[in-house]
């Protein structure tokens, strides 16, 4: 055991210190599993594809909330998800938070590992986000639009429970992300998480990679039926919310 904790602690120092947030001391997100990770934990978990196919029927709008956009790797996983399921005439409304925003150039560097299987995803993230005045807090919108319809990106730069009480109407389903609770405590507070709740439509969904009891209990409180559900890359369980009437 105390060896293996070696060998991941020696495989942590060996990322390159672009991939960790300084302000959190944590990487932005796994290395190597990263896009099959947010496919598994965040699109599937949360029946995503079901849900844009009735929204493309009912010519809705799937509505998404992130706590954490980080480098842009789930929306990146995000399109490739979609443009692989061959749907089309898909329109998502897609709202993510980021307290420390990095810059456009930091943010192709982290992505880059990535570029032999989405280059053309990440080229097109980087082209609208370069776009976005990082110092200016508050809401910025942009959109991504590709073959198979149109992501509209809010992107809220500031606190998190800020942006959850700036929305104007419920999410479908949210990604919790940001970080872990023991490397970034806020980003998983019950208030916060109870703000979540208030702003999930009844049967909307959300998922998380953390299974911490804590997190567990706030968001039963914030009325979601807490279900643990397969990981992924060596991680055995995941949480999944379905959001109670």
């Amino acid at each position: 055991m105390f060896a293996k904790s070696i060998i991941k602690e020696k495989q942590y120092r060996q990322i390159p210190s672009y991939h960790i947030n300084e302000h959190i001391d944590d990487r932005y997100f796994d290395v190597v599993n990263a896009l099959d990770e947010a496919q598994q934990i965040h699109f599937l978990n949360n029946d995503l594809i079901d849900r844009i196919k009735k929204s493309i029927d009912t010519k809705t709008h799937v509505i998404i909330g992130e706590t954490g956009f980080g480098a842009g790797r789930t929306v990146v996983a995000l399109m490739e998800f979609i443009k692989n399921n061959n749907l089309k005439d898909v329109y998502i409304e897609y709202y993510s938070v980021e307290l420390y925003p990095i810059t456009h150039e930091r943010m192709t560097s982290i992505l880059s590992g990535f570029n032999n299987r989405v280059a053309k995803e990440i080229d097109v993230l980087i082209k609208v986000y370069e776009s976005i005045d990082i110092k200016v807090p508050g809401w910025h919108r942009v959109k991504i639009d590709q073959a198979f319809g149109t992501i509209e990106l809010n992107l809220w730069i500031g606190e998190a429970l800020e942006m959850v009480q700036a929305l104007g109407y419920p999410c479908d389903l949210w990604f919790l992300d940001g970080h872990g609770p023991k490397k970034n405590p806020s980003m998983w507070r019950h208030e916060l998480l109870m703000a979540i709740g208030e702003k999930t439509k009844t049967g909307g969904t959300c998922s998380s990679f953390t299974v911490a009891g804590a997190v567990r209990r706030s968001l039963v409180e914030a009325g979601f039926t807490i279900n643990r559900l397969p990981g992924c890359g060596g991680k055995n369980l995941v949480l999944q919310g379905i959001r109670n009437q």
